[in-house]
């Protein structure tokens, strides 16, 4: 046998370690991905956002490295026009206009996506700081000065506001959360699309105000910010391991929980007195030894001496509410100060908690269960014990606190109470997506990408059809998110309902009341040629003879159309749509619907008509199929154990398992006409009745509220649905600020 020379032996050797070791960075691209554009020749000319022009004269943008850059933002100000075009208007107030240090920033938000995030520095002159020049502290669109900032670049976020609907949820409950503005960005002229300029995590006066460590008399017990995250070197090691069980009985062997150096970096600390990364180490060991000390909940000491803990409650609940797949373990951000700062100034020297990091939150994800709504993110060890990204230990060592648990559910509903209502959320999606739709911003993002023509972008698990979709399909799944979330956080609800009377909108018979089947409905449930029975015909597994249906999941009473006429709307192919309308206006707070799917799970839109001629769509909502078993009933079923009957032969089904759903869709302070629904899959959708939160109706004579005095009218509508400004002779509707409607007459 031969002998192999040992330059082809090193030649195989090389490019077996190149095949087999993965590398941490995408090569990057001379072109600046401007090859990856479906269409490089987008133009801007009028937008109602800012636009960034960036110009690094055709050089590569790195990753690991910061290149030399001119920026310039146009921002006329909010309501006003800015024009791409600045010699024809050559007046547009200019935000900012000078030199920057520009990388390409992020980890899968880099690598798996097209358009790529940006992190850049202001500076003073036109020399990058590594070769002696200075950064400058600038003020961005309103944003507090600073020298470090970042372009969030939405690629698998269809409705490109993930991120920034989560800092706008969060900004009233942590100290600090990173502003951000959304903007359309041109580099070397050509149009990438929509951005988001924001803050980075990072210290600073109007950030995390952190001083430097051992900057006062050599302290070294804070100022630090570090994050739990992948653990690119350099990072420190958790001496504990991570729980692959909610009780702590089982302990992964094989994962670690790694926290990256933030503030300082790896790079700062040979500047910093000696013993600082060391300092820092301790102060991290402190915190995790405190969740497994003795007195580990005890009021005064333990866990809460170490961590600020309403920051970290207020962190659960942003990454729950989320359902965050990244959240705990990934892109998680904490900090502290000094305990000579609490000496000398009061500032709270425990850990904090702050947001970053959502663009496949709020159901973005097609993996790790992150597009479903019932279910927990911290519970993802025990789920999917093999990620080396783990959830750190002490998440689930504080749920073993009932205190902390009161805490929580206690805060949950003063969320519940404030901005995290459903109406306050929902017009927090709709306003940031009118920002985005009504300057042409999104119909230029998509005719630069082509998104909606893509079906293989990760991780996306609801690929949309056009930005409306987009944004429905987000509403939609919020709705059950808030109600999986208050099912578990807040006191048992039982409502008390009143059922809708229906005018018109039923398109089909679904319920046989007597034999043949197939001559007492006219459609079937399922594409198996089954429908549902009434009591009347057999008493096991039929519909209620009295057609009364009372929700085993929250209380709310339907009433289902007669047997022996049309009694559903059917949709049973894909954009199928039909309107439901009721007898009279229906004053409410939340509407109630009673449905089920045959052929799999049915997504539905559903769009709200008020008397005054407005609509409002609510999302794209998910009703199950039919057939659910024992072993997989979820708990928010309105009936179970109904049984089906085959229309060709009059088969009864041989058990009953057969349910039928409801959920909740908030409803607007006006009176409401009718609901369209409009089915965007195959399945077979039957939304068979509705009903509305019950108000007081009270009719009073002389047109005076008989109400304590502090409940007053918030809005007067006539019968109509007209909003008035003062009562009228004949019948009001008063919606009064404790959320009840009254009838009044006034003579």
């Amino acid at each position: 046998m031969s002998k192999i020379p040992t330059r082809t032996l090193l030649i195989v050797f090389t490019l077996l370690f190149l095949l087999f070791v993965p590398t941490k960075m995408a090569a990057q691209q001379r072109d600046n991905y401007r090859s990856l554009l479906r269409n490089p020749n987008v133009k801007v000319e009028t937008t109602n956002l800012p636009i960034v022009f960036i110009t690094v004269g055709g050089k590569t943008i790195l990753r690991d490295n910061y290149i030399l850059a001119r920026m310039k933002i146009i921002h006329n100000g909010e309501g006003l026009s800015n024009h791409a075009d600045t010699l024809a208007y050559p007046d547009q107030h200019v935000d900012y206009e000078g030199w920057i240090s520009l990388k390409y920033r992020g980890n899968s938000s880099f690598s798996s996506a097209d358009k790529k995030p940006l992190a850049f520095r202001t500076l003073e002159t036109n020399v990058l700081p590594d070769y002696g020049g200075l950064k400058k502290k600038v003020e961005i669109l309103g944003m507090p000065k600073d020298n470090k900032w970042g372009f969030i670049a939405p690629w698998s976020d269809e409705t490109m506001f993930r991120d920034v609907l989560s800092f706008e949820l969060g900004r009233p409950w942590f100290d600090w959360v990173p502003r951000a503005q959304m903007c359309e960005v041109i580099l070397d002229g050509t149009y990438y699309g929509v951005f988001v300029l924001c803050e980075r995590v990072s210290k600073g006066k109007h950030r995390l105000d952190l001083n430097e460590p051992g900057s006062e008399e050599g302290d070294l017990t804070g100022d630090y910010h570090v994050t739990v995250d992948h653990g690119y070197d350099p990072y420190f090691t958790s001496r504990h391991r991570p729980w692959q069980s909610l009780d702590g009985s089982i302990i992964a062997q094989n994962f670690l929980i790694k926290y990256e150096y933030a503030d300082p970096d790896d790079e700062e600390f040979s500047d910093l007195p000696i013993g600082t990364r060391v300092a820092l180490h301790n102060e991290i060991n402190k915190m995790e030894d405190s969740f497994l000390s003795n007195d580990w909940n005890s009021a005064d000491g333990g866990y809460r001496a170490c961590i600020d803990v309403q920051s970290f409650i207020d962190y659960m609940l942003a990454t729950e509410v989320s359902m965050n797949i990244d959240g705990y373990r990934l892109s998680t951000h904490l900090y502290k100060h000094s305990q000579k700062r609490y000496k000398n100034e009061g500032v709270d020297p425990r850990w904090k908690t702050t947001l970053w990091d959502f663009n496949i939150a709020w159901g973005n994800a097609n993996y790790y269960d992150g597009d479903k709504t019932d279910c927990w993110q911290y519970e993802l060890n025990t789920k999917f014990p093999y990620d080396d990204c783990p959830v750190p230990f002490y998440w689930h060592r504080m749920l073993q606190d009932d205190q902390f648990v009161e805490s929580l559910k206690q805060r949950w509903q003063e969320y519940r109470n404030s901005n995290h209502s459903n109406k306050r959320i929902m017009q927090t999606v709709d306003s940031l997506a009118s920002l985005i739709k009504e300057g042409g911003a999104a119909d230029r993002n998509e005719q630069a990408w082509g998104i909606y023509n893509r079906t293989s972008i990760w991780p996306i698990p609801y690929y949309a059809s056009n930005y409306d979709d987009a944004v429905s399909h987000l509403k939609g799944w919020i709705s059950k998110r808030l109600q999986f979330l208050d099912r578990h956080l807040l006191p048992p609800r039982m409502v008390q309902t009143i059922p809708i009377s229906i005018a018109s909108g039923w398109n089909a018979d679904i319920v046989a009341e007597s034999l043949p089947a197939a001559s007492y409905t006219n459609v079937p449930i399922d594409g198996a040629d089954r429908t549902f029975y009434a009591e009347t015909l057999r008493g096991s597994g039929g519909l209620p003879r009295e057609h009364i249906i009372n929700s085993a999941h929250e209380g709310a009473k339907f009433e289902l159309a007669a047997y022996n006429g049309l009694n559903a709307l059917s949709l049973r192919n894909k954009d199928a749509e039909g309107t439901i309308e009721f007898d009279e206006p229906v004053v409410t707070n939340e509407l109630f619907i009673l449905a089920t799917s045959g052929n799999g799970d049915a997504n539905v839109l559903v769009r709200l008509n008020y008397a005054d001629g407005t609509s409002e769509e609510m999302g794209t909502f998910t009703i199950r199929d039919w057939s659910v078993r024992n072993e997989a009933l979820q708990g928010d079923e309105a009936v179970t154990k109904l049984g089906n009957i085959r229309r060709a032969d009059n088969g009864y089904s041989s058990d009953n398992h057969y349910c039928l759903f409801d959920f909740s869709i908030p409803v607007s302070d006006r009176p409401l006409l009718s609901v369209t629904f409009t089915s965007t899959n195959y399945a077979y959708a039957s939304i068979m009745a509705l009903s509305s939160l019950s108000a007081e109706a009270t009719d009073i004579q002389q047109g005076c509220i008989d109400q304590p005095s502090t409940t007053q009218p918030a809005a007067i509508f006539d019968m109509r649905g007209m909003r008035l400004e003062h009562l009228q002779p004949g019948l009001n509707i008063i919606r009064t600020n404790d959320g009840k409607v009254r009838k009044v007459i006034k003579r």
